[in-house]
C-alpha cells in the first residue's frame, strides 16, 4: 500500500486524539472502548483505516502522561531495584514510588495500577486490529505485516503482566463491556500466548526493509521470543530465538557506548525497538515527562531527580571502566548550560547520584514544555541481547559460545572514549592499573554465570531492566535486602493485582497472595 507517512514519528499523530481521549479515564481497562469505536463500529474496512488502528497500539506505549507505560518500566526496573533509590524532594514526594523502592506497594498503588491500566488499553487496541483486519479487503501482506505488528505489542503487553502479576485476565479478542466475564488466566497459560504472538510477529521485515524509523521488526520480535523463553528457563528455544537477531546482520554495537544516549544515538546500528519521541509535529506532542523526571534536582540542572542510582551500583563498575561517566552524573562534573556552565552536586539525591543517560543539554530543552522532551526510551538493545544470549548458552551448556557474546560487549565498552562530548570536565576518577575490562576467559558455568550477571548490570544499568532480572535469576529477595535493608516476602515477587480491578470485577479476579 502507499505509505501514509514517512516516518513512524509522524504516523502517530493520526491517533492522538483517540489516545488523549483515553488516557485520563479511570474506568476499568476491560471497560475502555477505543474512541473510533465508539462512533463507526465498522470504520476499519480498508488497509489504511486498519493502519491507523495500529497507530493507537503504537501511541499508548509512548503516552506523554506521567504514569504511562515508560515511566512504570524505569520506575520498577530501576527504583524498585537495587540499582536505584526513589529521590525527589523528599521521602513522601510521590509516595507511590517510595513504596515501590523497599518493594512495600499496595493494591492501591497508583504506579501499579497504571501499569495494568495501560497494558491492557493497549491489548483492547491490539485485539481490535487483529479482529478488524480479517474484514479488510487490500494489499494482503501489508495487512499481514499490520496484524504483526499488532501481535507484537499484544505479547509484549502479556510479558509484563506475567512477569509482574502472574495469573491474569487473558484477553485475545476485542470485547465490549457487556461481553467481560473474565476471570484470572493461569500464567503458564499466558507465556504460550506471549510465546504465539511473538512467534507470529518474527514474519515481519527486517530492520533494513522498513522505510519508517521505528517500525517493530522480525529482529524485535525474535529478541523478545528469546527474553519470554528465558524467563521460562527454556534454554534451547531461547538460544534459537537470541541466534536469529545475532545471525541477520541486522545490528551491531556502536563503538562508542556513550553515543547510545544522546540524540544522535537514536535508532542507531544497536537500537533494535525504541519508544520514539519528538516535540514540534504539526497536530499533537510526542514528546516525554521522562527527562525532567530523571534529571538531577539540583537547580541548575531542571529536573525533579527521581532515579538516583545506589553506591552498590556504582561499585559494581570495575576500574576504569567508561561506561560509569555515561551512566551516572556525579559531584563535581561539569556540564555546559546556553549560559554558562553547571556543576553537579546532587545534594538532594539520596545517593549522591543521579542518571547519565536520563540526561539531556540545556540546549537541547531550552523552548520546551516539560512534558515535551523527545528524548527516545531505549526499550532494547543489541548488547542486551548479546548479554542475555550469553546467559542461556552457559546455561545450555556451552561456555565457549556464551564467552563469544560476552566478550564482544566488554570489548566494547573498554574501546569507549572517556572524552563525554556533553561534559566540560568528569569528576569520576577512570585511571586503573593493569588491563582494562579483559575477556573473561572461564568456562566453568558457575563463575561464568556471575561474570554475565555483573555485565548485564553495568551495562544496562538505569535502563529499566534490573527488577526483571533479579526476579528471573532468583536474586531480588537477597539483593534488595543487603542493599537496601527491605525484607521481602515471596510473595511480593508479584506485584498486587489492582484493588479497583477486583472491585469492578466484583470479586471474579481474585487478589495475588500476600497482598
Amino acid at each position: 500500500m502507499e505509505k501514509i507517512f514517512e516516518n513512524i514519528k509522524l504516523i502517530f499523530i493520526s491517533a492522538l486524539s483517540l489516545i488523549l481521549l483515553l488516557s485520563g479515564c479511570d474506568s476499568a481497562f476491560l471497560d475502555e472502548t477505543p474512541a473510533s469505536v465508539l462512533t463507526e463500529d465498522s470504520y476499519y474496512s480498508t488497509v489504511d483505516e486498519l493502519e491507523t488502528g495500529l497507530t493507537a497500539c503504537y501511541s499508548s506505549f509512548i503516552s506523554d502522561t506521567w504514569n504511562g507505560f515508560e515511566s512504570c518500566h524505569w520506575i520498577f526496573g530501576d527504583v524498585g531495584s537495587d540499582d536505584a533509590e526513589k529521590g525527589g524532594e523528599n521521602e513522601t514526594d510521590w509516595s507511590a514510588i517510595q513504596e515501590i523502592s523497599y518493594s512495600r506497594q499496595v493494591s492501591s498503588n497508583s504506579i501499579v495500577t497504571n501499569l495494568w491500566k495501560y497494558l491492557y488499553q493497549s491489548i483492547a487496541y491490539c485485539n481490535l486490529v487483529i479482529d478488524k483486519s480479517v474484514d479488510v479487503e487490500g494489499d494482503e501482506d501489508e495487512i499481514e505485516k499490520i496484524v504483526g505488528q499488532a501481535k507484537f505489542f499484544r505479547g509484549l503487553c502479556y510479558f509484563h503482566l506475567a512477569i509482574n502479576f502472574g495469573d491474569v485476565p487473558l484477553v485475545t479478542s476485542y470485547l465490549t463491556p457487556s461481553e467481560v466475564t473474565l476471570a484470572r488466566t493461569p500464567v503458564d497459560s499466558v507465556w504460550i500466548q506471549v510465546e504465539s504472538d511473538f512467534s507470529d510477529a518474527t514474519n515481519l521485515p527486517l530492520k533494513s526493509e522498513w522505510n519508517e524509523t521505528g517500525r517493530v521488526t522480525s529482529g524485535a520480535a525474535w529478541a523478545m521470543l528469546g527474553k519470554a523463553y528465558l524467563f521460562q528457563e527454556k534454554y534451547t528455544e531461547a538460544n534459537v530465538a537470541f541466534s536469529q537477531v545475532v545471525e541477520s546482520g541486522e545490528y551491531s554495537l556502536v563503538s562508542d557506548y556513550g553515543y547510545i544516549f544522546r540524540h544522535d544515538g537514536e535508532n542507531c546500528d544497536e537500537s533494535i525497538f525504541e519508544l520514539q519521541h519528538a516535540n514540534g509535529l504539526s497536530g499533537g506532542n510526542m514528546g516525554t515527562y521522562l527527562g525532567v523526571f530523571r534529571i538531577s534536582r539540583d537547580a541548575d540542572a531542571g529536573g525533579w531527580g527521581f532515579d538516583c542510582p545506589t553506591e552498590d551500583l556504582l561499585n559494581e563498575f570495575e576500574d576504569g571502566d567508561p561506561r560509569t561517566i555515561y551512566t551516572f552524573m556525579y559531584p563535581g562534573d561539569v556540564f555546559p548550560t546556553t549560559s554558562g556552565t553547571y556543576t553537579v552536586t546532587n545534594s538532594v539525591s539520596p545517593t549522591g547520584y543521579h542518571s547519565r543517560k536520563s540526561w539531556m543539554p540545556s540546549s537541547e530543552r531550552a523552548g520546551l514544555s516539560l512534558g515535551s522532551y523527545d528524548i527516545n526510551y531505549r526499550y532494547l538493545r543489541y548488547a542486551e541481547v548479546l548479554l542475555l544470549y550469553a546467559e542461556s548458552l552457559n546455561e545450555a551448556g556451552d561456555p565457549s559460545s556464551a564467552l563469544t557474546m560476552l566478550n564482544m560487549v566488554r570489548a566494547r565498552a573498554r574501546g569507549t572514549s572517556t572524552d563525554d562530548p556533553q561534559r566540560i570536565s568528569s569528576a569520576y576518577d577512570l585511571s586503573y592499573t593493569g588491563d582494562l575490562l579483559p575477556d573473561v576467559t572461564t568456562t566453568n558455568q558457575s563463575e561464568l554465570r556471575e561474570a554475565i550477571w555483573h555485565e548485564q548490570r553495568v551495562e544496562l544499568a538505569v535502563e529499566g531492566h534490573r527488577r526483571e532480572t533479579l526476579i528471573r535469576t532468583g536474586r531480588f529477595i537477597d539483593r534488595m535486602a543487603y542493599v537496601k535493608g527491605a525484607s521481602v516476602d515471596e510473595d511480593e515477587l508479584l506485584l498486587p493485582i489492582p484493588s479497583n480491578e477486583i472491585d469492578l470485577s466484583n470479586g471474579l479476579i481474585e487478589q495475588n497472595p500476600g497482598y
